[in-house]
């Protein structure tokens, strides 16, 4: 048998082939999934998650909530995470893949490259040390952007693939295929389809590359007593220890804590041992009764975040699929054979101490890592009162795996979440954990349902894992401020009309979704979930409590329709000035009882319910603010200005802000000191999106970017609006 190199180029041509309509980003060695709720981070290793949310060193928002951009982190280390607040919300720490076997030929030292008969041995990724056993020279992560509403879309594949691959020292090479989707239903998990394959490319340990071609022959073999293993460390959130403990000290502050009072997570198993997931104490909201550092007083965290439950979701793993065991008969479940529930610290294994940082081959060695892989252990006697780091471990075997046969392994990193609106008023009637153990098992019903209806089933030659059918596409949307003069706020929302003219087929060829036919109509959405940022930054929009401010069933949306625009209009005048607010528009079909859909390995189904598009395209926030007016009566609110002080905000929804009011639609602000120097200009004009504003902020500021002193200044308004040749000077004051 043959066996030819795979190579990043290789990879990266036949997905072209493959798919030659869909967008193709850059390869990299590490990429993030954001098309979903749930953002993740994953490396060309093998790894998932990330090591640097340890030390406060990721850029990338991760995460379930948040997993949104614009959110803040201490980056540097965890010192810089004393005495501080942060959204940080590090679910998953390191996960990966391993492959432990027994009595198996590995790669001798070169030159000779001789065969050397080992009793174990294994090859790891997502540890602690990185991984072991793979080529120094990795292949590039290849991501695979598949939207409904552009060109080249194929309803066979998710919205977002990212495909890697990498050879070991077991002669298996390794192919993940991740799948993520942006609508409701299938929005809060991800799906990991690994493909083990005995290709014979076996990597020399001792330089971390493949002998040459002309030896690998001599390394074929038939690997018996094979497992396959994905292995996750996560935690559901850090922010409760964060911003609710004022004796912060380094490590304890770090992403997941060395120190064991800072471990706040009980584990669940459901669905005989398929589902496994973490839960926070109190889903963050107050220490949790094992941890012996003071809180800090309410105050200090309610002003950022108020009273918002921190870790209102569940995190954890789906098992979803697996080739039979060799010898073992079908399987009827995709449950582990062997499953481990451990902590970071604190357990055993053959009687010695269990500690997963320093779980390494170097200390440990392939016997251990082999017994860890095939010995059921939830490490009973560590109890699960909420002090822990849960570590999770699927392990499928023993597989008996000859050359050119593989094994497919299909997980689901899943999330689940109680109802914002519920969390962010804290949870009054005290529904945590039981809705988010209920939204992740629901979750949990849809990743398998995308399995049953995927695997079997081809997109261009490549096998796929898990389809599902689609909504119509998700209308490109804006809002902008429509505000006209002091008296009435309105907020104008306009979107376009990809979801009218869209046609999806499904896998028979048979056309799933016209827009001409099958749209049932738009919803508009609002929402003013913000998040606290930092001190001197207005709160992120993450937009997850949604209100639904409109219906616009298709046969009225021509009445919305603006023909000098050519795309709809919603105005909403249901707003209040100085507050922001996010939207996304929805396009609908509704429930048809009629309808068929045929799925990537030919399923057929029928009772299609409804299929609503989700916030992928949500704007950004948009302020409800006084429209511009053709006086000079112009002036400073609040004014004096109190840093800090919230009685004097004008009812605003940020407290510390500062706003020239009553403009014209164009004007030039300049700010000067008592003596004359020029501290500010602000150009007062419409923003990039068509909105006009009747006011301007300034964030107290001088043109260097210095925050100015407390005093009393002068400004001078010079208006540039036609037909309005008029200027003002006022005074303001900042105290502090």
């Amino acid at each position: 048998m043959r066996v030819d190199r795979i190579t990043p180029a290789w990879i990266l041509l036949a997905l072209l082939a493959i798919f030659p309509g869909i967008a193709m980003s850059q390869p990299g060695a590490e990429l993030q999934h954001t098309r979903g709720r749930l953002w993740e981070n994953l490396v060309n290793d093998g790894m998932i998650g990330s090591l640097a949310a340890w030390d406060f060193e990721v850029y990338a928002p991760l995460g379930f909530f948040p997993g949104f951009a614009g959110w803040t982190h201490p980056i540097g280390n965890e010192n810089k995470a004393v005495n501080t607040f942060s959204n940080a919300n590090f679910h998953n720490f390191r996960s990966g893949c391993w492959i432990v076997a027994k009595d198996v030929i590995t790669v001798g030292q070169p030159p000779t490259y001789l065969q050397a008969p080992h009793a174990f041995e294994s090859s790891t990724t997502g540890l602690q040390d990185g991984s072991y056993g793979l080529e120094n020279a990795l292949q590039p992560l290849v991501r695979v952007e598949n939207f409904s509403d552009r060109p080249g879309f194929d309803p066979l594949l998710p919205e977002e693939l990212i495909t890697a691959q990498w050879n070991t020292n077991l002669g298996i090479t390794v192919t993940r295929r991740s799948y993520t989707w942006s609508f409701p239903g299938y929005r809060d998990f991800i799906i990991y389809d690994y493909v083990f394959r005995n290709t014979g490319l076996i990597v020399c340990t001792y330089t971390s590359a493949l002998p040459p071609d002309s030896l690998l022959p001599r390394f074929r073999q038939t690997i018996k007593d094979a497992y396959f293993v994905f292995h996750s460390g996560i935690s559901v959130s850090t922010k409760s220890q964060i911003n609710f403990y004022d004796d912060v000290y380094a490590i304890m502050a770090g992403g997941f804590g060395w120190d064991q009072k800072a471990y706040h997570d009980y584990y669940h198993i459901h669905d005989d041992g398929e589902l496994v997931f973490s839960t926070n104490f109190d889903g963050g909201k107050y220490p949790p009764h094992f941890n012996t550092y003071a809180e800090k007083t309410p105050s200090e965290w309610q002003t950022r975040f108020g009273s918002e439950l921190m870790s209102p979701s569940a995190f954890g793993w789906v098992a979803l699929y697996a080739s039979p065991r060799t010898g073992g008969g079908p399987r009827l479940t995709p449950k582990p054979d062997v499953l481990r529930v451990d902590s970071h610290k604190g357990g055993k294994l053959n009687n010695q101490s269990l500690d997963l940082e320093k779980f390494v081959h170097l200390m440990r060695g392939h016997r251990d890592f082999y017994t860890f892989a095939t010995t059921a252990d939830t490490q009973a006697a560590l109890g699960n009162s909420g002090n822990r780091e849960n570590f999770y471990t699927f392990s499928y075997g023993p597989y008996t795996i000859a050359p050119g046969d593989s094994v497919r392994v299909i997980v689901g990193e899943i999330a689940g979440v109680m109802d914002m609106h519920e969390a962010i008023n804290g949870d009054p009637q005290g529904h945590f954990p039981d809705s988010s153990i209920a939204a992740i098992r629901r979750n949990a019903a849809f990743a398998r349902q995308a399995v049953a209806w995927g695997v079997g089933g081809t997109a261009g030659g490549m096998p796929i894992a898990a389809d599902v059918p689609e909504p119509p596409p998700p209308p490109t949307c804006d809002a902008v401020n429509a505000s006209f003069g002091t008296d009435v706020p309105i907020i104008s929302v306009v979107w376009e009309k990809q979801a009218e003219t869209a046609q999806i087929l499904d896998a028979s060829g048979q056309t799933f979704y016209s827009g001409a036919t099958d749209l049932a109509g738009y919803r508009i959405y609002r929402s003013t979930d913000f998040q606290y940022s930092s001190e001197s930054e207005l709160p992120a929009f993450r937009g997850e409590a949604w209100e639904l401010v409109g219906d616009i069933p298709i046969g009225t949306a021509p009445q919305y329709f603006d023909t000098q625009e050519g795309r709809y209009r919603y105005n909403d005048s249901t707003v209040t000035f100085g507050f922001r607010y996010g939207y996304y528009v929805s396009a609908y079909r509704s429930a048809n009882p009629a309808k068929t859909w045929t799925s990537a390995n030919g399923t057929v189904i029928t009772g299609i319910p409804e299929l609503e598009s989700g916030s992928v395209n949500k704007t950004l926030p948009t302020s409800a603010a006084p429209g511009p007016v053709p006086t000079m009566d112009i002036f400073v609110a609040p004014n004096p200005y109190v840093y800090g002080d919230p009685e004097r905000s004008f009812g605003r929804a940020n407290p510390f802000g500062l706003e020239f009011r009553n403009l014209p639609e164009a004007c030039t602000i300049k700010i000067y000191t008592l003596v004359g120097d020029l501290v500010r200009t602000l150009e007062h004009k419409p923003d990039a999106r068509g909105g006009v504003y009747g006011s301007e902020g300034w964030d107290k500021k001088s043109d260097s970017g210095l925050l100015v002193a407390p005093g009393l200044y002068v400004y001078h308004v010079i208006s540039t609006t036609p037909g309005l040749d008029r200027t003002l000077t006022g005074k303001l004051v900042i105290i502090r």
